[in-house]
């Protein structure tokens, strides 16, 4: 299982539309996909790909990442019923959910941080996860690099997105260092949303960043046609294949899936520490569920011990 971060914590770049045309040409190519919407802003679930976010009751991305909740990861998958599959794949959706924007804050507490994403999908049965990371250097992203194998990075040929870049690369080896594991694999820049013809200011940016020493891989020209495809809730290889975005996704899909990233395995998550603040809550609410008695919530008045910051 191949992992892959769509990742640039400057927006507007077309992250969400790279993740979504490439998750689905891959599936077109009988691979199982599996697509996280790990972005709080949702516009992969509910923009591109016209899929409800769960109920507040129901198993969702945000309790999973938090251990609110913590069943197999098949019952947070969303099959995308409109998609073009070749024979054997699957195009799979695990959504946002609302709980997302308060997930910062939350994950920032745990005492191993960065490895919330790759325990819950550790055992996922997919030829490749593509990750849609939000625009921020955050906890949230730094899960999804942490969990990844490589990244792919939607750019814009202009001084600011070459500048997000160098802070981004920064932001990896740092990241790298700090939890020990292997570098990760840079599969590639993808310029996009630029007009033709090329102007010479972006001409000069493009020129900047093939010298960084990063593949630069097919360019998504800017075109109305991702916009019709959000409105249907498909992808664009199946809304229009014929089109010259519907081409760049299918060859950047066939650089993941020829790209030999899988072959070094990706850091385990460390094996799970006790926490005594979060054994203490589990007995608490179990007790508070099944004893209705002069004991309901008197686990919640145990002390609490102060966690080491």
């Amino acid at each position: 299982m191949q992992i892959t971060s769509v990742v640039n914590q400057k927006g507007g770049v077309g992250k969400t539309a790279l993740s979504v045309g490439t998750a689905a040409a891959l599936a077109e190519r009988g691979r199982r996909v599996l697509l996280i919407d790990l972005d709080p802003q949702g516009h992969a679930t509910t923009e591109m790909l016209g899929l409800p976010e769960p109920p507040p009751e129901a198993p969702s991305l945000a309790k999973a990442l938090t251990k609110a909740w913590r069943g197999p990861i098949e019952e947070l998958v969303v099959p995308h019923p409109r998609c073009n599959v070749g024979r054997g794949g699957a195009f799979d959706v695990i959504p946002t959910s609302p709980g997302m924007f308060d997930l910062i804050r939350r994950l920032d507490q745990f005492r191993v941080p960065g490895w919330q994403l790759a325990r819950v999908i550790q055992f996922a049965n997919y030829d490749h996860v593509v990750i849609d990371c939000p625009p921020a250097l955050d906890v949230l992203t730094n899960n999804a690099l942490v969990a990844s194998h490589g990244v792919l990075i939607p750019v814009q040929p202009d001084r600011t997105s070459i500048r997000a870049l160098r802070l981004m690369r920064e932001q990896i080896s740092y990241l790298e260092a700090a939890v020990g594991r292997p570098p990760l694999v840079y599969h590639g820049l993808v310029p996009g949303l630029y007009r033709r013809p090329v102007s010479a200011y972006a001409a000069a940016a493009l020129r900047e960043l093939e010298s960084l020493g990063i593949p630069v891989l097919a360019h998504v020209p800017l075109g109305v046609v991702v916009n019709e495809a959000a409105s249907k809730g498909v992808p664009v290889t199946t809304f229009a294949p014929e089109t010259a975005q519907a081409a760049a996704f299918r060859e950047i899909a066939l650089v993941l899936d020829t790209d030999n990233a899988a072959a070094a395995t990706p850091p385990n998550p460390p094996e799970q520490e006790f926490v005594f603040e979060e054994f203490i809550a589990e007995v608490s609410s179990a007790r508070s569920a099944n004893d209705s008695g002069a004991r309901r919530r008197l686990y919640d008045l145990l002390p609490k011990r102060h966690r080491p910051t």
